[in-house]
């Protein structure tokens, strides 16, 4: 009797374990596994920007409306934000301008029409960008704060066809669940969701222009690949900042800065501490520590041919 009530019991469990499944709405999966947070999921899947409702919601905005109503107006922007369930809200826009026959068309360039959506529990974002006619552009997954750009992202030509990926995580040694760890560690506050994070941002850098976005600011170029991490303190104009090698994760810099709210305010010199030059001194002592070992080879490796050729 003991042992079918505790058969009973596991399938209990089991059955309720597998309610809290996570659900899948669309192109999109929300999944739990090594990372600390969710991270949204992403298919290479075509698509198409949804012009009509994105003019819709925009004209419901009394001031947009307005606006968007102006005889005048050579070129008009519609936008709107709104909310998709409980987790996740959606941002779209794109802009016009009058073209010939004082007829609108979409703005192409610099203002493609731009589809952003944000889940609650999440650092990424997943961001698509589409062509003129609609069609889909590029699309992944992005920090909500920073120029982070994660894991697989597609681009397409202007009829939809897929023509090349691009994997934003393979340069980099310490990965972004490497982070997680060590903001978890160190106590820094995770950027989740659509929020105002203020002075909160994660970057990554390096010495390559990646990843190949059509976004003018996707990337910035620096000597060596590193991960920077800024976050405020407990009053309002003091940050911290944080910056690892990409390749290892080892602290370089840590930063303790105050900020001027007023072009008069007396703000404390900012506190800087530099790990470059201890990690310099080690890898120093390593090397010789190699050649040392590598020279002592060497001298065994002659005196045996020495042996060898003395009783040859």
């Amino acid at each position: 009797m003991k042992k079918t009530m505790f058969i009973i019991f596991l399938s209990f469990i089991a059955f309720g374990c597998k309610g809290q499944e996570p659900n899948k709405k669309s192109d999109t999966l929300i999944r739990k596994s090594k990372e600390m947070y969710y991270i949204p999921n992403i298919n290479s899947n075509f698509e198409t920007f949804d012009f009509k409702r994105t003019r819709e919601e925009t004209l419901k905005i009394p001031s947009q409306a307005a606006a968007l109503q102006d005889s005048e107006a050579k070129e008009k922007g519609y936008y709107y934000e709104g909310k998709l369930d409980e987790n996740r809200s959606i941002y779209r826009s794109f802009f016009e301008i009058m073209g010939e026959n004082k007829k609108f068309i979409i703005k192409p360039g610099e203002y493609d029409p731009l589809e952003i959506i944000y889940y609650n529990n999440s650092p990424f974002m997943i961001q698509k960008t589409f062509y003129p006619n609609g069609n889909i552009k590029e699309k992944g997954l992005k920090i909500v704060k920073g120029n982070v750009y994660k894991g697989t992202w597609y681009y397409f030509d202007e009829n939809g066809k897929l023509t090349h990926t691009i994997d934003n995580d393979k340069l980099f040694g310490f990965s972004w669940e490497d982070v997680e760890k060590f903001m978890e560690e160190q106590k820094i506050p995770m950027l989740l969701g659509n929020a105002n994070h203020s002075g909160n941002s994660i970057n990554r850098w390096s010495p390559l222009i990646y990843p190949q976005s059509s976004e003018k600011d996707s990337t910035q170029k620096a000597g060596r690949k590193l991960w920077r991490i800024t976050w405020r303190g407990d009053s309002f104009n003091q940050y911290f900042e944080i910056v690892l090698d990409g390749d290892t994760g080892k602290m370089l810099t840590r930063k303790k800065y105050w900020v001027k709210e007023e072009p008069g305010d007396n703000v404390p010199e900012p506190i800087i501490e530099d790990f470059t030059a201890v990690y310099k001194t080690q890898r120093q002592k390593l090397h010789k520590i190699r050649m040392a070992s590598l020279r002592r080879k060497r001298i065994r490796s002659l005196l045996q041919k020495n042996r060898e050729t003395l009783y040859a």
